[in-house]
């Protein structure tokens, strides 16, 4: 996907945002979330990331003639394709659930299935949570995961009046990014969406996100908004 956008005649190189993910990786502000309106080059900077950092991925080529192949202190090699990266956009999963109601269920299950696929006789068979797989791998590896979740609030706004489907979807952020493990399975979480976390009653599994929106984009200015 990645290789496809750098194809394009309009692309702008944003890879210096790979210099302030790879600075924060494994520290308190490990976990980061964009919050803009449509067209801002938010899934554009999640592929990008799972790109780079993706040890399912041999990128090298797509990355040395970026501004990120040749900043000082930026470890570039360090972390080139060297990461476990789990990429998931909710609008997706959405699409494709039988009923919007199976769409916590389902991702689950469809990335429990692959995650068995790639790391074999790690997790229970009757293991229904992600982040217990994710502990599972880690406890018999030693393996951590960089986590990519493109639109995170697209549940929200597709089924507004569905209070329990929301507490199922919000356990699943809880469970993955505000637990006392969180730290051990975790290296990094880049996370998307429309709306501002604050936006929502039940935002509670999200207060550890360092979150650059419209009004208060910080250091990353130049990479997701308006500069002068």
């Amino acid at each position: 996907a990645f290789k496809a956008i750098l194809r394009s005649k309009t692309y702008i190189d944003k890879s210096g945002l790979i210099a302030y993910t790879n600075q924060v990786l494994e520290t308190s502000r490990m976990l980061t979330c964009f919050s803009r309106p449509r067209r801002f080059g938010k899934s554009f900077a999640a592929k990008m990331l799972t790109a780079y950092y993706s040890k399912g991925a041999d990128s090298r080529e797509l990355f040395e003639d970026l501004e990120i192949a040749g900043m000082k202190d930026a470890q570039f090699e360090e972390n080139l394709n060297k990461h476990d990266v789990l990429f998931f956009d909710i609008t997706s999963f959405i699409s494709m659930a039988d009923s919007i109601n199976d769409t916590i269920r389902d991702l689950q299950s469809d990335i429990i299935h692959e995650l068995k696929e790639i790391f074999p006789n790690c997790i229970d068979e009757n293991i229904k949570s992600l982040f217990k797989a994710l502990m599972q791998i880690h406890a018999k590896t030693g393996r951590k995961f960089f986590i990519i979740i493109d639109e995170w609030d697209a549940l929200f706004r597709e089924a507004q009046e569905n209070e329990e489907l929301q507490k199922e979807y919000i356990q699943l952020l809880r469970s993955m990014f505000k637990s006392s493990q969180t730290s051990q399975v975790i290296t990094g979480a880049y996370m998307t969406g429309i709306v501002p976390i604050k936006k929502y009653g039940t935002q509670s599994a999200l207060t550890d996100f360092k979150e650059y929106t419209m009004l208060e984009p910080g250091v990353l200015t130049s990479f997701i908004g308006f500069t002068d």
